[in-house]
């Protein structure tokens, strides 16, 4: 049994995935037989011999590749329906091409009639491959963008309306979404040709919330709240050349705002929420430019849906504001950067920064002194599973704004965790996986900022947390459900 798994695995697997290159074989023979037909009557003679080689090889390499094709079919991973379609106009025009071959005196009417049904075939094939409506994809996006409406959406201070002189305002009631007016436009144009009802690669699919809350082969892509444990987010930013980045290497890739708007999505607490938001629509349009008004308007709000509070039905929602950091230094970005390290903004106009260290390889504590010149407007930085070590957190000690810190897995012990008593404005701090103990929970009853800790698989007891939440009675400690290890006191 576990020879014939092996077999079919190769089958499905590496001669199913040959099926994309041998098509283009019998599509450039059978378009070069079209053109020759195309010749009158005399010159077709001339090139009689060469069009019969030409038919046959288009009929052979046509017959690998529904061999080919079946073989990757039988994966699972695409819309049974259209592959049914594609499979039976391939073998069409693959009988339609020996047909043309052996039957000389209808040979121009059968050349025509393949190279007809290849184009079907070759249609079928590319929604497969690229997702519905990609040859229209454009003008659909162009006729979209020409219908939105004009509303513009100004905020309400204190309750009152801001004057202007231009148009006269009213106060509406309007719902938003991140994941339906930001993120849905993302995944439709990055992710649906290989994760939508066309096409499941390992079992995903992305065109719908219940979908993506189900995840794919590999589990789970969404965590809520957590961008760092969901494969949605962390895929994205892994090295190109990665097997496990995506979107694969030669598919369109995003761009770090479209990457910056996935993180903030993943990063709410219920990624699918709408909210209610008070907006200032005018009654007469006030700008040459209502589309681009439009689109202004819709991501100023959208940038601000972290901050926005969770409200009941016919209340108005309250937008917190902004905290905003000092520009960083643009060279600083760029050495930054040339580490690997992925930079990204928190929020849109703060200038705060999140640093990512998913991508190295080898941590050298010395690249902590690159990021230095980024002190000011650093306020998350990730660390996981990297050889951070006790004396690497000492350099920490001058980022004021630093507010969530991710040290699971690494090498930090109860000593380092001393250092984090000047870190003024820690909010979250994350070390799952370490060495730490009772010892080092009493150096963070400092951080009086403190709100959530996370602390699976370490060294505490119990009696360590007890006496901690004591001291931070806001504090909430992630466990992870695991059992509290005694203290060597009173262990027998």
């Amino acid at each position: 049994m576990t020879q014939f798994n092996t077999l079919n695995a190769i089958n499905t697997g590496l001669i199913g995935h040959l099926h994309p290159l041998l098509v283009h074989l019998p599509i450039g023979i059978f378009a070069f037989a079209f053109i020759i037909s195309l010749f009158g009557a005399e010159r077709r003679a001339t090139l009689s011999a060469s069009l019969s080689v030409a038919l046959l090889m288009g009929a052979v390499t046509s017959l690998f590749a529904c061999i080919a094709g079946y073989l990757l079919s039988q994966s699972g991973e695409y819309d049974a329906a259209l592959v049914l379609k594609h499979q039976w106009t391939g073998i069409a025009t693959c009988v339609l091409g020996f047909l043309a071959y052996f039957i000389v005196q209808f040979r121009r009417l059968l050349v025509w009639i393949t190279a007809a049904v290849m184009c079907v075939t070759g249609h079928f094939g590319g929604t497969l491959t690229h997702g519905e409506d990609y040859f229209l994809m454009g003008a659909t996006a162009s006729t979209t963008i020409t219908t939105q409406s004009t509303d513009s959406i100004t905020p309400v201070v204190d309750g009152a309306v801001i004057a202007d002189t231009t148009a006269k305002k009213t106060v509406t009631q309007r719902e938003i979404s991140l994941y339906e007016d930001q993120v849905v436009v993302i995944l439709q144009n990055k992710c649906y040709s290989c994760h939508s009802k066309v096409k499941k690669k390992g079992g995903l699919r992305l065109d719908s919330e219940a979908f993506i809350k189900m995840g794919g082969k590999n589990g789970a892509v969404l965590t809520a709240g957590d961008p760092d444990n969901s494969k949605l987010y962390t895929h994205l930013i892994l090295p190109l050349g990665d097997e496990d980045h995506m979107p694969p290497k030669g598919k369109k890739q995003l761009t770090a705002g479209e990457i910056a708007t996935i993180h903030r999505w993943v990063k709410m607490g219920n990624p699918f929420e709408k909210n209610t938001v008070s907006s200032v629509a005018p009654s007469v349009a006030t700008t040459n430019s209502p589309v681009n008004a439009k689109e202004q308007a819709l991501s100023n709000t959208i940038s601000n849906v972290p901050a926005i509070q969770k409200i009941g039905l016919g209340e108005t929602a309250t937008v917190e504001s902004i905290k905003t950091y000092s520009p960083a230094s643009p060279g600083v970005l760029e050495a930054v950067k040339k580490l690997n390290v992925v930079i990204t903004p928190i929020q849109s106009g703060s200038n705060g920064l999140a640093l990512n260290f998913v991508n190295i390889r080898n941590f050298d504590g010395k690249m902590l002194d690159e990021i230095a010149g980024l002190k000011e407007q650093l306020v998350e930085l990730k660390l996981t599973n990297q050889g951070v070590t006790d004396k690497d957190l000492q350099k920490l000690t001058t980022f004021k704004s630093l507010a969530h810190l991710q040290l699971e897995k690494s090498k930090i012990t109860d000593e380092g965790l001393h250092h984090l008593k000047s870190l003024t404005s820690l909010q979250q701090l994350n070390l799952y996986g370490t060495e730490i103990t009772d010892i080092g929970l009493e150096s963070l009853a400092s951080c009086k900022q403190l709100t959530n800790l996370y602390l699976w698989k370490t060294n505490v007891t119990e009696a360590g947390i007890s006496k901690l939440k004591k001291a931070l009675p806001k504090l909430k400690i992630e466990a992870g459900g695991f059992e509290f290890k005694k203290p060597d006191s009173i262990k027998k």
